[in-house]
């Protein structure tokens, strides 16, 4: 059977075993680590029960509080070093790399993208007809990364059926993997291209809110004119090895389908119809949504960034912090950062096929969590998007905050 389920993110976002770890000492509580990570492996089953008691799949958490760090799991075997895929969590990666470049001066997130890079001759995105897209020479830097651009989203909408192209009324990547099988590697270039060669466009550049891939897309794209390497090196290079994150990848080879071992297996359910997701083709999700990680990293990243702490300084987290309402289920947003629920605090979401997360800092409690499924339950996705929300508001509870 043919699936389509694309990054979901602009949606939302038993019998197992139980697994319950550790990471780090408790510090002044009157409970043991023992008992708080008794007491998360009980919630997160029964969160997941009440959610889905039938189907494939589980919950997991892992949190970080000023007086330890600890995971809990529905999933036998699962741990804090699980690697499972993370969607559109990337996104708080690309922004990173677009700020650190700012803050190094090498970029202007106010310049448009037809600029010249400071002190070159060099635009911010190549002269060529893959980048020709609509509006470029008003859309700035900080617009796509607020997904304030009015981009056409390649990764969510159906190109229109009156396109003169191909693929008209149908989702690029789909018919791409009709057309030339499920290993062929996307590239920005490619992406892009599809919004120039049709003229397409979101909206008009700083009208509203649209949440765009095909943004993130350009700002990869962004990085590597401006520092003269991939975006997964760039990323890996400036982000992942000083921070420690040694177990996040970024794959942009559809060659590369399988999972790092240890991996949590994902499914999908669509239709009423269960299907196995974790293997997949994601070379498509370059500076949007491709991020293999483990829970243990994610949280590690997301606290690090939102404290000053992972390259970039407080005056550029907080203006990566500076949120703005929109119109849709993002409610508040800043620059490649979420900041609703407020009391949650910043970060991310991430839909993919097979799996849910979300991933939050609170700077005013010191409290990072990562709240994921390995069921990705397309016909019920709003509700199980709060569920993980309800489950890190109850976690944060039960350790006292």
């Amino acid at each position: 059977m043919k699936y389509s389920i694309r990054p979901l993110s602009s949606l939302i976002l038993g019998t197992a075993a139980s697994c319950a770890i550790l990471l780090a000492g408790c510090g002044g509580n009157s409970k043991s680590a023992e008992a708080y990570t008794a007491e998360l492996t009980g919630l997160v089953f029964d969160q997941w029960n009440q959610f889905s008691p039938t189907a494939p799949g589980g919950l997991s958490i892992a949190i970080i509080t000023p007086e330890g760090e600890y995971f809990a799991s529905t999933l036998d075997g699962a741990t804090a070093g699980s690697h499972f895929r993370a969607a559109s969590t990337t996104k708080t990666f690309t922004a990173a790399a677009i700020m650190l470049l700012q803050q190094r001066g090498e970029l202007d997130i106010n310049d448009v993208l037809s600029a010249n890079m400071p002190g070159t001759t060099r635009s911010y995105v190549p002269a060529t007809p893959d980048y020709a897209i609509p509006y470029k020479d008003e859309i700035t830097i900080k617009q796509l990364l607020e997904h304030r651009a009015g981009v056409f989203d390649v990764g969510n909408v159906d190109v229109p059926a009156t396109a003169n192209a191909p693929y008209a009324g149908m989702r690029y990547s789909d018919w791409i993997e009709d057309t030339q099988g499920e290993m062929h590697t996307f590239t920005l270039d490619e992406l892009v291209g599809v919004v120039a060669k049709n003229k397409l466009a979101g909206g008009l550049p700083g009208e509203t809110y649209r949440y765009s891939n095909t943004g993130y897309s350009i700002l990869a794209k962004v990085v590597e004119q401006a520092s003269g390497k991939t975006f997964a090196q760039f990323v890996h290079d400036e982000l992942l090895v000083p921070n420690g994150l040694k177990e996040t990848t970024f794959p942009d080879d559809g060659r590369t389908q399988n999972l790092p071992v240890p991996f949590l297996e994902g499914t999908t359910r669509v239709g009423g119809v269960l299907l196995p997701t974790t293997n997949r083709n994601v070379s498509w999700g370059v500076g949007e949504g491709n991020v293999v990680t483990t829970p243990s990293d994610l949280a590690r990243w997301n606290r690090r960034l939102i404290k000053g702490q992972a390259g970039l300084n407080a005056q550029t987290v907080a203006s990566m912090r500076e949120c703005e309402t929109t119109n849709e289920v993002h409610v508040s947003y800043g620059l490649g950062l979420a900041c609703d629920p407020p009391d949650l605090g910043f970060g991310h979401n991430g839909g993919i096929t097979g799996y849910l997360t979300t991933a939050r800092h609170d700077p005013v409690t010191d409290v990072t969590v990562v709240v994921f499924a390995t069921l990705l339950d397309a016909d019920d996705l709003m509700a199980e998007a709060m569920m993980i929300y309800d489950t890190a508001h109850k976690a944060r509870a039960l350790l006292g905050y």
